[in-house]
């Protein structure tokens, strides 16, 4: 049996083959907020399922999948993986801007690890933050 791709899933891989067809030199940067849309993500949860895939590194089945809920666990899983992208852009970013402020002249680059971004200056870790975490309001 054969799994049909939904239209929305295939304009996407069109318009992103075409992309990459038209200028083989573009980089694609932060493609997260496509490959964790729902429509992707449950279209790519149907090729595992059908494809009979094992269970991942944190053993889960697809049986324990769908008695925990298919959608809510797609949900779940689209946005800790979001969260995640954001957090290490934002780490990625304001490694670039101390690196900028504060050059380091002796061998290599400063590294600033994450416990030190996070614990010395003060960045908000998104994922694994509690419920009660202010949040911003538009």
């Amino acid at each position: 049996m054969s799994l049909t791709t939904p239209p929305t899933v295939g304009k996407l891989q069109a318009a992103l083959h075409g992309k990459a067809k038209a200028e083989p030199g573009y980089r694609f940067y932060l493609l997260y907020d496509k490959l964790y849309r729902k429509d992707v993500l449950a279209h790519a949860y149907a090729c595992c399922r059908e494809n009979r895939s094992a269970a991942g590194v944190d053993h889960q089945t697809f049986e324990d999948i769908e008695a925990y809920g298919r959608e809510r666990w797609l949900g779940e899983l689209a946005v800790s993986r979001v969260y995640r992208a954001v957090d290490e852009q934002a780490r990625r970013r304001l490694r670039q801007g101390w690196r900028a402020k504060y050059p380091h002249h002796g061998y290599g680059r400063p590294s600033y690890p994450a416990a030190y971004l996070h614990e010395v200056l003060g960045l908000v870790r998104l994922q694994g933050r509690p419920r009660t975490f202010p949040c911003a309001r538009a």
